[in-house]
């Protein structure tokens, strides 16, 4: 998928709802974020992919300058209608066409979506960020039932489990980054029922089943198997970094 498909594809997904669209809130992982944010008061902040612009939203009430971009025309015009805070400014633009400096670099579930993610955010750190400055980022992950179940579907059978990602990016994709780069890197994650608990259920009796019918594959053995991944999953105990998203802290080293 390109940008332009990614583009039309969120344009349709804010336009009819997000709710429609996702399975679970993406608030979990906005707090985790702003909490891994520290304080925010005063910080020159870029938010970049920042959809219908809550995440901007908590960071300009704890009193960051936030200027959030968003390709999709649709996504700021919510958040322009529903987010009118002084210090909060939304437009619709590409990262690429940005300037100015910033404190923080922050990204909510994009780097995924992009061609080369890790040479963006190395792009987006030089570009963007003042001496001492931050990035911030989150993106699923698959260090949890969820994602061993996603991960060899897609891996060994080219199952398509996912309609915009065009990465699965875990934990030590970023350890690797980081000792590449000289970054300081911090890492925490949330949304644990999602990676294997009742959300995990909800989630995979949908995705499954139209994963399944979309790869020409017999989708009518989902329920039995869920029945058993119900039981199974209470024999996993989550880590603070196997939640189905995880927040990722980098700073440069020095």
């Amino acid at each position: 998928m390109d940008n332009q498909d990614l583009q039309n594809l969120y344009n349709r997904v804010y336009a009819d709802g997000e709710e429609l669209f996702y399975t679970t809130s993406a608030f979990p992982e906005s707090l985790l974020i702003h909490r891994m944010g520290g304080d925010w008061t005063g910080l020159e902040v870029l938010e970049i992919g920042c959809g219908e612009g809550r995440l901007a939203a908590l960071m300009g009430f704890s009193g960051a300058h936030v200027h959030a971009v968003d390709y999709s025309k649709e996504a700021i015009a919510l958040a322009q209608d529903r987010i009118r805070l002084p210090n909060v400014r939304f437009e619709c633009k590409d990262a690429r066409d940005v300037s100015g400096q910033y404190d923080r670099v922050v990204l909510q579930g994009v780097l995924e979506h992009m061609d080369d993610p890790f040479g963006e955010l190395r792009r987006w750190r030089d570009r963007f960020l003042k001496p001492g400055g931050v990035l911030i980022t989150s993106s699923p992950s698959f260090l949890n039932p969820r994602g061993y179940v996603w991960m060899a579907l897609q891996l060994l059978l080219d199952v398509p489990m996912s309609l915009s990602d065009l990465h699965f990016l875990c934990p030590f994709d970023f350890e690797e980054f980081a000792e590449k780069e000289n970054m300081r890197l911090t890492y925490e994650s949330c949304d644990h029922d999602w990676a294997s608990g009742g959300l995990t259920l909800v989630d995979f009796k949908k995705r499954l089943t139209n994963a399944l019918r979309d790869a020409d594959l017999d989708n009518t053995r989902v329920d039995r198997f869920l029945a058993w991944l119900e039981k199974a999953v209470r024999f996993y105990r989550p880590e603070t970094w196997s939640g189905a998203n995880v927040v990722y802290r980098l700073e440069v080293e020095g």
